[in-house]
């Protein structure tokens, strides 16, 4: 194996689909101020580990000068997850609709399905179950040419592959209400299947000028994962201190091997919890705890990480302060102790404007399902060391000056120990995705502004730049890290009921070694219609510009396609 083999673990994931329909609200007032009616109702992909017990983390917002009630096309090559709160009560309400379908299908045989509802089954009994199918089957643009010098690939989509990638996932989800706390358990299970891209340069040798490329013979996957949990919280303002923990049990397994014959299987035992009291009106003082056990059956070494925040917080009318530290152990995996600090300031000025300044870290797991979620295709012939960031220094302003403008700006800095970096290489036959693992710097600043009237018409715009630094021994990973990236988006009303939309992205990436990837360079338009408040048609064209690049999965996204469908809430 070439000569960063060693520093490499091949991986694979979730492919990022460019035709999937994704209803979502941005909890960002600042940033976003239209209130999604059209799906009450609308979780995402929910599984046993993205329950999270734990308080959230406020980011900071500035007031509301206005909301604007619409129903609106989102961007459908995403699947965000979407957390329900342990103690929603008001989901509760029989005016909320309850269920939610979607169905839609596009060219490539791009499909997503998802079905969901909420059932009361008393006023202190709830049942929330869930089923999703998506992916797609069809050819696109494949191959790389491999560098011989830096060993960076270079896009070669002079040939066509036909790409498989199909994932399907159901999850429940039961809830008991007593007087003080509320109990919960439930459970989640995902498999799905997908090919390899096969070795252009070996194929081009091999097939004398035919177009057509052939999987490798152990080209096609399947990854099942699943688990369990329970937990119970307490009610808010009911008791004097407030505490919730949740246990559980998750599994991801592959069940071919590439390096390791019969493929190999990874289990999670996954603990976590709060308690918080509150010294007075404004004061509160609390420890937020967590411990994953995880085990291997077979290659990899057992490990266990241990976590701990205790935090100090206060608000007035103007400021918001937390002061946390970040107290994190590992035993075995290059183990040992990692400290990081958690400290939140906010001042809140006119109103309307936010001035904030974060320095923050933490310590992530890198188990099977984070590398899933990072990268598609992988293998594991070494195992990835926990990534622990000591510091991330963020400031920012946040401020709504007009009714119906946002605008944001920020700049930061931050340092990753085990950063995460794709490298595909190929072998026989195949091409897989490299995660390679390096200690990065890396500056940044953005700047973002939205303009929403009424249900008229939404704008908005980002703009992003980075600055990344490695050890020039490894300067080779950042070849697909972004340099700088911006974005448009325009939302209008045609006429009562009917939307029209399109968004625009363009990614540059750092030129490495003298090598630049393709650019990001994204036009995606839409429409939707809206019956009754209930049923809403919806078409997207993405790629319209039919370009091939590559995302950090390592894979080229498909060329031009059409997605149309269906959504039902009731």
């Amino acid at each position: 194996m070439k000569k960063y083999r060693k520093h490499i673990l091949i991986c694979a994931g979730l492919v990022t689909l460019n035709s999937v329909a994704a209803q979502q609200q941005k909890n960002d007032s600042t940033v976003n101020r239209t209130v999604v009616v059209e799906n009450q109702y609308n979780p995402e992909v929910m599984d046993a580990f993205k329950v999270n017990v734990l308080p959230k983390i406020e980011e900071p917002a500035v007031a509301k000068k206005q909301i604007d009630y619409a129903s609106s096309v989102h961007q459908m090559n995403k699947f965000p997850v979407y957390h329900m709160d342990v103690m929603n009560r008001e989901i509760t309400e029989d005016k909320v609709r309850r269920g939610y379908v979607r169905l839609s299908y596009g060219n490539r045989n791009n499909t997503d399905l998802k079905g969901a509802y909420l059932w009361n089954i008393t006023d202190r009994d709830m049942l929330d179950v869930m089923a999703t199918f998506h992916g797609y089957s069809g050819k696109i643009g494949a191959g790389y040419d491999f560098d011989p010098v830096t060993e960076i690939p270079v896009l070669n989509c002079d040939k066509e592959w036909k790409h498989r990638f199909f994932r399907i996932g159901a999850s429940l989800k039961y809830t008991h209400d007593f007087d003080k706390v509320s109990m919960y358990v439930g459970g989640d299970f995902a498999s799905q299947v997908f090919n390899y891209m096969p070795d252009v340069q070996l194929s081009a040798s091999s097939s004398q000028g035919n177009e057509k490329t052939e999987t490798p013979s152990f080209g096609h996957q399947l990854f099942m994962s699943g688990g369990g949990y329970v937990g119970v919280t307490s009610v808010k303002d009911v008791l004097p201190v407030e505490f919730g923990f949740q246990t559980g049990y998750k599994m991801f397994s592959r069940k071919h091997g590439v390096y390791i014959p019969g493929g190999m299987s990874e289990s999670v035992v996954h603990t976590q919890g709060y308690i918080s009291a509150g010294i007075d009106d404004r004061q509160d003082v609390g420890v937020t705890f967590g411990m994953d056990n995880v085990f291997y059956d077979k290659a990899f070494s057992n490990y266990s990480l241990v976590k701990l925040r205790p935090y100090y917080s206060v608000k007035t009318e103007s400021v918001s302060l937390t002061a946390g530290l970040n107290v994190d152990f590992q035993i075995s995996n290059a183990g040992g102790l990692k400290l990081s600090p958690d400290v939140r300031f906010d001042y809140t000025f006119a109103d309307s404007y936010v001035l904030y300044a974060h320095v923050t870290g933490n310590t992530k797991l890198n188990d099977f399902e984070t590398i899933n979620g990072f990268s598609p295709f992988w293998v594991q012939p070494v195992q990835l060391n926990t990534s622990y960031t000591p510091y991330d220094v963020k400031l920012g302003l946040k401020a709504a000056p007009l009714t119906g403008f946002g605008l944001g700006i920020y700049a930061g800095y931050r340092e990753t120990r085990n950063e995460l970096f794709s490298m595909p290489y190929a072998d026989g036959g195949g091409i897989y995705n490299g995660i390679a693992q390096a200690k990065a710097r890396v500056a940044y600043a953005g700047l973002s502004a939205d303009y929403s009237f009424r249900d008229m018409f939404d704008l908005g715009f980002n703009g992003n730049f980075y600055g990344w630094n490695v050890q020039k021994a490894v300067e080779q990973l950042l070849w697909l890290k972004p340099l700088y990236s911006i974005g448009f988006n325009a939302r209008a009303k045609v006429f009562n009921g009917f939307h029209a939309m399109a968004e625009y992205t363009y990614e540059g990436r750092k030129k490495t070694l003298g090598i630049k990837a393709d650019a990001v360079n994204e036009l995606n338009i839409g429409a939707e219609y809206l019956f009754n408040d209930r049923v809403n048609v919806f078409l997207k064209l993405n790629n319209l510009l039919n370009r091939n690049y590559v995302t950090e999965s390592g894979y080229p996204v498909q060329g031009f396609n059409v997605m149309g469908g269906v959504s039902l809430n009731f």
